[in-house]
């Protein structure tokens, strides 16, 4: 069986192009079904090395019977973060602001106007972890796109007038100098001098915050900045995040002391 992702480009799409979910790329073809058909939008988005995208693939999306669901209720698209940012990126925005949180995959549900209505990041196929299992997410959205179509549209409406908003006050409040340093402040304050990096495991890299100490470190001549860098990269090298091989650091580390990688670049 294959969809209509067998002419794709992106190998993380061809990775789904055999799935039995029917799913679409992003582009007129699927947008117009939706509207024509008046069906709620399931995007996922997700990108060829991310772990918890092929989770969810194996359990849900190769699953016949989610996918016979899935076909009757829902268009399904699927998207490549690392051929589409800029969709990844808005998307993203309203995962964040509907559940403080976000992540790969990337799970949300619009209506046909493209409003987003509801999302996530990974469902287990059953209740575990203290989230919902995806069969009851699709069957209680389905019910509501039929039932409850209203609340629907309002939730959208009210995602859509909070981004806007967010949008506008971030054109609007330009940071001074003062704000940059407080950045950098809270950045070196939380900063791990005994293991390196930030939190606890699972230890994440945080090349934001390093290229920001680094920029900060240059126009303030702060050497404190320069050791916490070259402190938390030789704590990442020193660990099993490194691949002494090919080079590059894996996503992340199991565990508090950069030894034991996740396996995923």
């Amino acid at each position: 069986m294959t969809n209509h992702l067998t002419n794709s480009s992106s190998p993380y799409l061809l990775q789904h192009a055999h799935n039995p979910v029917n799913w679409y790329p992003w582009g007129e073809e699927a947008l117009a079904k939706a509207k024509a058909e008046d069906r709620p939008i399931f995007l996922s988005i997700g990108y060829a090395a991310c772990h918890w995208c092929h989770v969810m693939a194996h359990e849900s999306f190769e699953d016949e019977e989610t996918a016979k669901f899935m076909n009757e209720y829902f268009v399904n698209i699927k998207v490549d973060r690392e051929e589409r940012p800029d969709i990844d990126s808005i998307y993203m925005q309203a995962v964040i602001a509907m559940t403080g949180s976000g992540g790969w995959p990337m799970s949300v549900f619009l209506a046909p106007d493209l409003k987003p209505f509801y999302s996530g990041t990974y469902f287990p196929p059953v209740r575990r972890y203290n989230m919902p299992a995806f069969k009851d997410v699709l069957s209680g959205l389905a019910n509501a796109w039929k039932n409850d179509r209203s609340e629907i549209e309002k939730v959208g409406n009210q995602i859509i007038i909070h981004l806007q908003q967010q949008n506008q006050n971030q054109k609007n409040d330009l940071l001074q100098p003062e704000h940059f340093e407080a950045i950098a402040k809270s950045i070196a304050n939380s900063y791990d001098w005994g293991y390196g990096g930030w939190g606890s495991a699972p230890k994440f890299p945080q090349p934001m915050a390093i290229e920001f100490m680094l920029n900060h470190a240059v126009t303030t001549k702060e050497i404190e900045h320069h050791k916490l860098i070259n402190h938390c990269l030789q704590a990442m090298a020193r660990g099993g995040m490194y691949d002494v091989v090919g080079g590059g650091f894996s996503r992340y580390s199991t565990d508090n002391f950069w030894r034991v990688p996740h396996f995923e670049k």
